[in-house]
């Protein structure tokens, strides 16, 4: 038996499509309006249940028949917005932005969006999120990846728990929860991306349709109207007090997922104030149109944001008015007709309505690839400028940063830093500074005869005798990696005896900035400068006693904005944006952190410092970029080529500092 028909949903649709779209937009009190997604989630996790319980009920569900559906619903809008994407990529991109466009439809053709921008981007608020224009279609991954389990495990158990489902689905609820939480907490950017943190909000929805409606309407209308109330409460609460530093998703995703659960268990449309509201006409049409809103809103604001085009009020409302527009076409002209196929077979809607479009989105991702997103019709100074920006120490470096665990080391031969010859001269240890930092080591390397090996770890300067934690949303959670990565290398430095061991990090940062204890119990209450300090000077000590050279580097300064496409884009835009900004040398902090390098090198007399800043930086100005050449890859962390290019203008200027004193 078909569900009737609830336009207070599509209204409810409806506010999670605007929410988004608004948050996107970056409007004033939406910051938390990424959580749209999560109302999409209880909504479809509530229908889809519905339908399957309904079908297997009545003993006509077929699996066939649940995924030729799926198709009809997604797959019209989803190819047509790729396929207009890889257009607007190839008219208005640079090679490498194509070529990311490709590698990012190829994996949304397989509803594999998520791990694409799990592994690329890093996290939904990382650097590029912005201008990669099919980065939302993570959440359609999430979606359809819950639909490859979840109607065979709901059936197996209707059929086992038949009286108990909805308590069945309570417990999965609480575990999912509990999972996310740790997930969250542990691993913020999988987290957000990847299908099990997100499935308890599906569930939830699921645990809707397993609800006795008898039961449901008995409960007074007073009750049920609150309860509506609370739950569009909790949903307004979230998107206006949760932001991009909010640990996500977890217990803050249960907030508006309860919300969005309460309005679709109790919203009726004769509610008093709420129902008028959900089902007013126009709010039910956006509801109808809000898939093919969500799927054309991004492309839109990634290019404007490319563009560098400002999302000024006036741009925004234009924004609305073209997704809007575009989606209520693509409704009419593509949804609507779609649904004539209702009566086809599953194989054939399949395979036309998805493995048709699939193959030339295959052949479209492919082939731009291999081209290389045709570089010839860009200017060579524009695609050299771009090429170094796309440059990523982390890829470029990637199985000796990051990669490694305890008990799986990166051999010496995988991860070799300047001459290529059997012994090993020099360790680079450190956090993701020290591996932006590999390709000037490289460099100077390989000029004094050395050969390095690195040994890298994003959020882990090599600090020894001491415990990080990190702020997460107001809270202080203990990293529990770092001290054991730290012995580690430790083990290792004793072990090896290096000739030179090779600090180097965001330590002008962290000397303001982080949080350390002596005892992974004992929580800091504030920052911590002193015990950074004292860890660094016992480092210091116990590298030395180990016979090897402590090499320490000063840093590079961090951007007062994100400058690192500054020179690109105006020679790409033809703008004449400065890019150059006020020298490193006169910040406070940067000058408390000279003053104790300095006390380190009187105290330690074989302590070599490299200081980068000598080259990037003058008396007045720092530089985002060196004869052509761009430096930085985001606010924080140098690309390769520029990193390379920092090495060799090191050398064209001074003596090197890993070939000894100067005589």
């Amino acid at each position: 038996m078909p569900l009737s028909y609830r336009p207070e949903v599509d209204g409810l649709r409806a506010l999670a499509v605007m929410i988004v779209i608004f948050h996107h937009l970056k409007l004033p009190g939406f910051a938390g309006g990424y959580i749209g997604v999560d109302i999409f989630f209880v909504i479809s996790g509530y229908l889809i249940t519905s339908i399957i319980l309904s079908e297997n009920k009545s003993g006509n569900f077929s699996f066939g028949e649940f995924y030729k559906r799926r198709v009809i619903r997604l797959a019209p809008a989803y190819f047509l917005v790729i396929f207009t994407t890889f257009i607007a990529a190839l008219l208005l991109m640079l090679p490498n932005e194509a070529v990311a466009v490709a590698e990012s439809a190829l994996y949304s053709t397989f509803f594999l969006a998520n791990l694409y921008f799990w592994q690329t981007v890093g996290g939904y608020f990382g650097s590029g999120a912005d201008t990669a224009p099919l980065l939302h279609l993570w959440s359609l991954a999430v979606e359809e990846q819950f639909y490859i389990f979840w109607p065979i495990a709901l059936i197996v158990l209707h059929r086992l728990f038949f009286h108990k489902l909805a308590l069945v689905i309570l417990l999965l609820i609480i575990a999912g929860l509990v999972g996310s939480e740790w997930w969250a907490t542990s691993h913020s950017a999988s987290a957000y991306y990847l299908m099990p943190p997100r499935a308890f909000e599906l569930l939830l929805g699921a645990l809707i349709a397993c609800l006795p409606a008898q039961r449901l309407q008995r409960i007074p209308a007073l009750l049920q109207a609150t309860l509506a109330i609370i739950g569009t409460g909790l949903i307004l609460y979230s998107n206006a007090s949760l932001t991009e530093e909010a640990i996500f998703p977890g217990v803050n995703a249960l907030y508006p997922s309860l919300g969005t659960f309460l309005l679709i268990a109790f919203l009726k449309p004769d509610t008093p104030g709420l129902g008028r509201l959900f089902t007013h006409r126009l709010c039910v049409y956006i509801g109808k149109i809000s898939y093919p809103a969500y799927l054309w809103h991004w492309p839109i604001i990634a290019f404007l944001n490319l563009y560098l085009i400002e999302l000024s009020l006036p741009i925004a409302a234009l924004t609305t008015l073209a997704t809007l527009g575009l989606a209520a076409l693509t409704h009419e002209l593509m949804e609507k007709p779609a649904r004539r196929y209702r009566s086809r077979s599953w194989a054939r809607v399949v395979t036309l309505g998805f493995a048709s479009p699939a193959l030339v989105s295959i052949v479209l991702s492919v082939g731009v690839s291999q081209a290389g997103g045709f570089p010839d019709r860009i200017n060579a100074d524009i695609q050299r400028r771009s090429d170094a920006i796309r440059s990523e120490p982390h890829e470029i470096r990637g199985d000796c940063h990051s990669t490694w665990t305890p008990s799986d080391l990166p051999p010496a031969t995988e991860c070799l830093l300047g001459a290529r010859k059997p012994e090993v001269d020099l360790l680079l240890v450190g956090d993701s500074h020290a591996n932006h930092f590999a390709g000037m080591i490289d460099v100077l390397a390989k000029d004094a005869g050395l050969r390095g090996y690195d040994l890298t770890q994003s959020v882990t300067p090599f600090l020894l005798g001491i415990e990080l934690f990190l702020k997460k949303d107001d809270r202080l959670l203990l990293d529990e990696k770092f001290a054991i990565r730290n012995r580690l290398l430790e083990e290792k430095i004793a072990e090896e005896h290096y000739k030179y061991v090779v600090l180097a990090g965001s330590f002008y940062s962290i000397l303001g900035e982080s949080y350390f204890s002596k005892d992974k119990n004992a929580v800091p209450d504030q920052h911590t400068p002193d015990l950074f300090k004292q860890s660094l000077v016992e480092t210091l000590t116990f590298i030395v006693e180990q016979g090897s050279t402590p090499v320490l580097v000063l840093g590079n300064p961090r951007l007062p904005t994100d400058l690192s496409h500054c020179t690109l884009n105006n020679a790409r835009f033809g703008t004449h944006t400065q890019c150059s900004f006020a020298s490193i040398k006169r910040e406070k902090r940067f000058i408390q952190w000279q003053a104790l390098v300095d006390e380190l090198k009187a105290r330690f007399e074989t302590l070599v410092v490299i200081d980068p800043t000598k080259v990037i930086c003058d008396e007045t100005a720092c530089y985002t970029e060196l004869d052509g050449i761009p430096l930085y890859r985001d606010k924080g962390h140098l690309n390769h080529l520029g990193s390379r290019k920092v090495g060799q203008e090191y050398l064209a200027r001074y003596h090197n500092p890993l070939a000894g004193p100067q005589e």
